[in-house]
């Protein structure tokens, strides 16, 4: 719970840079060696126009000007983290290939991120005749695959991180006899955040009756997911009092005793795939009075603070009587 105390509002306005994101098709890594991955620079509308892109290796600059850079065959030679620019922008965050010469590997999406559709592909390579895998995560047997060598897990959150192995019986040829041989592969996935979880601050500190006030929802998303669209829902005492739009801001012009109250607020993705929502924080709106007092009744002495010459009422007002 966040208890606000109404202060004065403070408009803020929020500008970002956002970085670019590199992007496979297909979304799998690693891959076997002599298959093909485009790889795509996924910027921000608003950064797009007629500037040239910039492709990296391991932080060296390679060849491609185009927003989609495609390896043809790739080999050992084309493994590396890869990142992309466009113009003089951000550069964007690494995101490693491999190329592996295998019999079997455990293909999964290079970044994975809490309401995304998680599928793993245990693939062998091509032209073996190979049965259908058993998936494991952290040893336990998670399911057959939907279709051929997939297994279509669905929307994840973080608690589906783990290690996850795929089981595989291919067929071989061999001098003292023919037979199915179990391969095994298995890698490490880690569910990201999309977004932090989120925080409410309040301008200013202390609110007064009259005062401005200016509620902020804080949250801060993936730099893998920095074009994601967010929306803010504020609530006070479990009410809501302003809905989803894309504002992380509430604001009360001229705060009032009733705007008091426990606020919350709540952040999720357009779809409500991923949905958060604060502690309720506490806002308090003070009511002062400022006179030359001569006389108060010792009746409502118990809500009264402060010296004569500034006296601070708490809670609602009390009848103060003022003589000449």
């Amino acid at each position: 719970l966040y208890f606000i105390t109404v202060k004065k509002l403070n408009s803020m306005s929020v500008g970002a840079a956002v970085k670019p994101v590199v992007f496979f098709t297909p979304n799998w890594t690693p891959v076997h060696q002599g298959e093909s991955v485009t790889l795509s620079c996924n910027v921000a509308p608003t950064a797009q126009g007629n500037l040239g892109y910039s492709w990296y290796r391991d932080g060296h600059q390679i060849s491609g000007v185009q927003q989609n850079l495609v390896i043809q065959s790739g080999t050992w030679s084309d493994n590396g983290k890869y990142q992309c620019q466009l113009g003089t922008n951000d550069i964007s965050d690494p995101v490693p290939l491999h190329f592996k010469f295998d019999w079997l590997i455990l293909q999964a999406p290079p970044a994975v991120h809490e309401g995304d559709s998680l599928s793993l592909r245990c693939h062998s390579r091509p032209g073996l005749d190979a049965k259908k895998p058993v998936f494991y995560k952290d040893n336990k047997a998670i399911g057959p695959p939907v279709s051929g060598s997939e297994l279509q897990i669905g929307r994840v959150g973080v608690t589906a991180s783990g290690t996850y192995r795929c089981d595989k019986e291919i067929y071989f040829y061999y001098a003292f006899g023919n037979g199915y041989r179990t391969y095994k592969d298995e890698q490490y996935i880690s569910v990201s955040e999309l977004f932090s979880a989120p925080q409410i601050k309040v301008r200013p500190n202390q609110v007064t009756e009259g005062d401005a006030m200016n509620v902020t929802c804080d949250t801060e998303l993936s730099s893998h997911r920095e074009t994601t669209e967010l929306q803010f829902a504020f609530y006070r005492n479990g009410h809501n009092v302003q809905g989803f739009r894309l504002s992380n801001q509430y604001g009360v012009p001229s705060a009032e005793l009733e705007d008091s109250g426990n606020y919350t607020c709540e952040v999720q993705t357009p779809t409500g795939s991923v949905r958060k929502r604060t502690t309720p924080f506490p806002i308090h709106s003070f009511p002062s009075i400022s006179e030359n007092p001569k006389w108060v009744t010792r009746k409502n002495m118990s809500n009264v603070r402060g010296s004569l010459n500034s006296l601070s009422i708490l809670g609602s007002l009390p009848k103060v009587y003022l003589s000449n």
